[in-house]
């Protein structure tokens, strides 16, 4: 058996049967290493005030690094321990206003098949596709709602869904993911609808965003949005080694298998403290070992040490890569140039060795810190997102599997 999950709200919680590893973006592995703390004081802040600064949360990470899965774990707790209605919405799903109230009226919807008004609070949830709504609170019949457009009524409709959680003794928690994407108007409308329904009105909302670092630089500078500046930054640091080790060796070993001390080092030194590293390289260790009742050697860890930095690289970096402009990728190898020799390299130094005028450098910068490729390395310089996406540029460059575009400098 998988390891219990820990209750954040409360003491305890079950789940079933899990594979040791779940090399997936967003998948939750059945061993969460190193997260509870953070996880019991968001979701702590969460329980309280709704119009306190607790009230309005989110988790900035680099990607890989697990905030999607912890935003999803806090979602399952609040719907499974406390029986809150959520609505998940996801920040880059066309326009972030309209999505979310898509969800808002689904969850209207589906509960108004038996409702009209509030019945009576249950824990057993209900799961919608759009915006992944689960319920927590059940009403009497109602007629249904129809729409053929969304986002001019979302406050009101917001309003009235949390004032139905609030007599009902239950709140509704709106989580948005890949926040950093989203417009700055859409988000300083989202804000002062959040604001008015829970601070003005008193009403039972809560908010859980989740991002990637550079929105410290753009939507939380905001200084025209009260909400976007208060809300409660909660950095998802990487993993310590002893974390990573105990991500490794425990569901391993729960699932009949064994692993040696030497394989432990080796892998652990290669995850380098990366949550979806850890899972790509247990999995392939599990796998390379033949599974239960077998032992994990070095030689394994090798193995899957090798393969992982190459699925990492074929579905996280170049997919990346490609998607990029030919001056952004101009710009990301010559950072990688630099990084071999320092892990900040300044700004002004990536600009002159991509021979690119250091007027446009804020441009490349966010197009950059937007791709995940890259992140903040203090003021004025840059730092590649993962240890090894400069290795792997600089050999793909080398051997000319990838190439970056030339300047024309005839014009």
């Amino acid at each position: 058996m998988a390891e219990d999950r820990p209750r954040y709200f409360s003491d305890q919680s079950d789940i079933g049967e899990a594979p040791p590893f779940t090399p997936g973006f967003g998948s939750t592995p059945p061993c969460l290493v190193g997260r509870d703390e953070l996880i019991r004081k968001v979701c702590k802040m969460l329980d309280g005030d709704p119009a306190s600064e607790g009230g309005t949360n989110i988790l900035l990470a680099p990607r890989g690094m697990g905030k999607t899965v912890l935003l999803n774990e806090i979602e399952g707790a609040a719907q499974k321990e406390r029986g809150w209605l959520v609505l998940a919405v996801a920040g880059t799903d066309g326009d972030p206003i309209a999505e979310t109230h898509k969800a808002v009226v689904q969850a209207r919807h589906a509960m108004a098949q038996t409702h009209g008004t509030p019945a009576r609070r249950q824990v057993s949830g209900v799961s919608l596709g759009v915006g992944a709504v689960s319920a927590g609170v059940s009403f009497e019949q109602a007629p249904g709602l129809r729409r053929t457009s969304y986002g001019d009524d979302l406050r009101r409709d917001l309003g009235e869904l949390a004032s139905s959680a609030t007599r009902v003794g239950t709140r509704v928690l709106l989580t948005m993911d890949e926040m950093h994407a989203v417009p700055l108007a859409k988000a300083r409308q989202l804000g002062s609808y959040i604001q008015h329904i829970a601070k003005r009105e008193r009403q039972a909302l809560v908010f859980l965003g989740a991002a990637l670092p550079y929105i410290t630089a753009t939507l939380l500078a905001d200084r025209k949005s009260t909400f976007l500046q208060r809300l409660a930054v909660h950095k998802v640091d990487p993993l310590s080694n002893s974390e990573v080790r105990r991500g490794l060796r425990e569901p391993i070993l729960t699932h009949g298998g064994l692993i040696d001390d030497d394989a432990v080092d080796t892998a652990s030194s290669a995850v380098a403290g990366h949550p979806y590293m850890l899972q790509l390289v247990g999995d392939k260790m599990w796998r390379a070992a033949g599974g239960p009742g077998k032992t994990i050697t070095v030689n394994h860890a090798k193995r899957a040490v090798a393969e992982a930095d190459e699925s990492l690289q074929d579905h996280l970096f170049a997919p990346t890569w490609h998607g990029l402009s030919d001056t952004d990728k101009q710009f990301l190898a010559a950072l990688a140039v630099l990084a071999e020799s320092q892990e900040s390299p300044r700004v002004a130094a990536v600009c002159e060795g991509a021979a690119i005028g250091k007027s446009s450098a804020s441009a490349y910068r966010r197009r950059l810190l937007l791709s995940g490729m890259v992140s903040p390395g203090g003021r004025g310089r840059l730092k590649l997102a993962h240890p090894a996406i400069g290795p792997w540029l600089r050999r793909s460059l080398t051997s000319g599997s990838l190439r970056v575009p030339q300047r024309d400098n005839t014009r």
